[in-house]
Parts: C-alpha cells; sequence; structure tokens
C-alpha cells in the first residue's frame, strides 16, 4: 500500500493548470483525456508519487456521472474561487479483496483508460466521493505498465506531508485500507492539507 497521487479539481483544466504551475513554479509534465468520465487532466510528478488537475472535458460527453463530483452543484460551487485538492488515492495489487470488505462504499472497481495506459480503480455509481474525499480512491495498475510518476520528468517536487481530518467511520474505513500509516490523521470536519516541496520553497495546499 502506497500513496498514488494528489486530485486537484478545476472548473477548467486551463485554469488549473495556470494555477497549478504558478504555485509549484514548475510546468506541468503530462496529462491527457479519459473517454469514459468525460474529463481530462494534467499531471506533475513527486518523486515515488504524482499529482494531477482534472477538470470536465467541455468537448466530450460523458456516458455515467463523472468522477469525484465533478458534475454536481456542491463540487461547483466549491471550485467557484479556484482549484482544490478534492481526494487522494492509494495503490493496491489486492483492489478487490479490499473493496469486498471494506466497512464504507468504496464504489465499483472499474476499468479506466487514457490514451495507451489502462488502470482499475473504485468509483461509486453516482460519482461521490467517499467521505467528500477523505477516504482514498484505491487503484490498481497492472503488470507492465509504466505509471506516471515513472514517465513524468522529475522537476525536484516531493510530497513531505497530507493531512487528512474526518470522522470515526472514514478514518476507520482508512485503517482498513492499511492507508492509516501513509498519512496524518485528525478528527474533525471533512479536510485535506498537503505540503509540496518545490525547487522555490514549500507549498501549502489546503
Amino acid at each position: 500500500m502506497r500513496i498514488d497521487h494528489l486530485v486537484f479539481a478545476a472548473r477548467s483544466l486551463e485554469e488549473g493548470r495556470a494555477w497549478m504551475e504558478a504555485r509549484l513554479g514548475v510546468a506541468a509534465g503530462g496529462g491527457g483525456a479519459h473517454p469514459l468520465m468525460g474529463t481530462h487532466n494534467a499531471l506533475w510528478s513527486l518523486g515515488d508519487c504524482y499529482m494531477e488537475v482534472i477538470a470536465v472535458d467541455p468537448d466530450a460527453e460523458a456516458p455515467r456521472p463523472r468522477w469525484f463530483g465533478l458534475d454536481g452543484a456542491e463540487m461547483r460551487a466549491r471550485l467557484a474561487d479556484g482549484p482544490k485538492l478534492v481526494t487522494w488515492q492509494v495503490r493496491s495489487r489486492d483492489i478487490d479483496r479490499l473493496v469486498a470488505r471494506n466497512p464504507m462504499d468504496l464504489g465499483e472497481v472499474l476499468k479506466v483508460t487514457r490514451d495507451a495506459l489502462h488502470w482499475r480503480l473504485t468509483v461509486r455509481p453516482d460519482g461521490l466521493m467517499p467521505g467528500r474525499g477523505t477516504v482514498p480512491v484505491v487503484i490498481d495498475w497492472p503488470d507492465g505498465v509504466t505509471t506516471p510518476e515513472e514517465s513524468l520528468p522529475d522537476v525536484g517536487l516531493r510530497l513531505l506531508k497530507l493531512d487528512v481530518t474526518t470522522g470515526a467511520e472514514e478514518r476507520a474505513a482508512i485503517a482498513d485500507l492499511g492507508a492509516d500509516g501513509l498519512i496524518y490523521l485528525h478528527d474533525g470536519a471533512p479536510a485535506l492539507a498537503a505540503e509540496i516541496e518545490t525547487p522555490g520553497g514549500i507549498v501549502r495546499f489546503g
């Protein structure tokens, strides 16, 4: 079990990429489109994991509710004043067992593609995020796939700390996944915060 990546959402990819590049001081290293979800993203390597800014693709239809609650009025209102850190993802090769036993509804395990990449991950049918994003998405990269942090250019960014504030039910779900040791857990209203080391110093999100 390890952190796979951090997910930031934006009203548009152009806004999100510009906002993130201004804060980090480095350009995005990659990205692409997700036909199943009608979204597109920009990516940055964090060394042993990565981060993305994701947004609705205005030129794509979504055959199902988009992930991360991007179709919902609540998320649109949340993003009205700028991009936000909305959830995190953990990597496991035991995704089916973890989903089946978890006390929280993590969603169904779907196969998703982006260009030549493919992977499996948890998505709720309504597109909403467990624990309002504090409970991680579980992702499974198949053997032989070069994962984003391996293919993206290393520009000196590193994840120093991920704080997750949430309730008892959500903390139990995180612990059941075995992901509680990857983060700093706090009791309170749902919130995420991350510290990223950049070439220009430490940047805090959230």
